[in-house]
């Protein structure tokens, strides 16, 4: 089975364990994702979250072809407890119920790489705000809280790398109001990327 491993953030400029046998495309599935969780280290990291804008995804082949098996190696690669967080979509199939914005976005994406791939994994990991906050998740309430990680410079930094370092085309609006306070977009290798038809 040929599987696709979608990816958005850090897999991108930093996969680790990921096994992958394809640079990242950058014509994956359009996804509403933003800096929306915060995750080890107290970095504010990329999650799906519906309602935020639309962002365009990359792609690149696993090594693996056993569903379970590649479902397994992104778990490892994200630190995830459950490899429920690691969601999965194949057309026509019994996949487990996912936001119909997600769902969407993959029926409509997926038939264009018909000849290429059989599946498509991600990480389903999503906001926590409320968890942490006890309210609901906003693009100003994430920039406040990048400000408070001021007083911690090396955790600070961490998290101003995070954001620096997401692929060109996610430009979310909490990278956006960050960027009007002077952090600048990393430019990443295009070695990490397919060449652009």
């Amino acid at each position: 089975m040929s599987i696709a491993v979608v990816g958005w953030g850090s897999l991108i400029w930093c996969p680790g364990s990921l096994r992958i046998k394809t640079k990242w495309r950058r014509d994956g599935p359009v996804l509403p994702i933003e800096f929306a969780r915060i995750s080890d280290g107290q970095r504010l990291t990329l999650v799906i979250h519906p309602g935020s804008p639309q962002q365009n995804t990359y792609w690149a082949l696993s090594e693996l072809d056993e569903l379970d098996a590649a479902r397994g190696n992104l778990k490892e690669r994200e630190g995830c407890s459950s490899l429920s967080a690691i969601h999965y979509f194949r057309l026509n199939d019994s996949t487990p119920s996912l936001p119909s914005a997600v769902k969407s976005a993959l029926e409509s994406w997926f038939p264009k790489h018909r000849d290429e791939i059989e599946a498509a994994i991600w990480t389903g990991l999503s906001t926590n705000w409320c968890e942490k906050f006890r309210r609901d998740f906003s693009p100003d309430d994430a920039v406040r809280y990048l400000e408070d990680l001021k007083a911690q410079k090396t955790t600070y930094e961490r998290a101003k790398e995070y954001v620096q370092n997401a692929p060109p085309s996610i430009q979310t609006e909490v990278r956006k109001l960050m960027r009007k306070k002077g952090w600048e977009d990393a430019k990443l290798s295009d070695s990490l990327f397919e060449p652009e038809a």
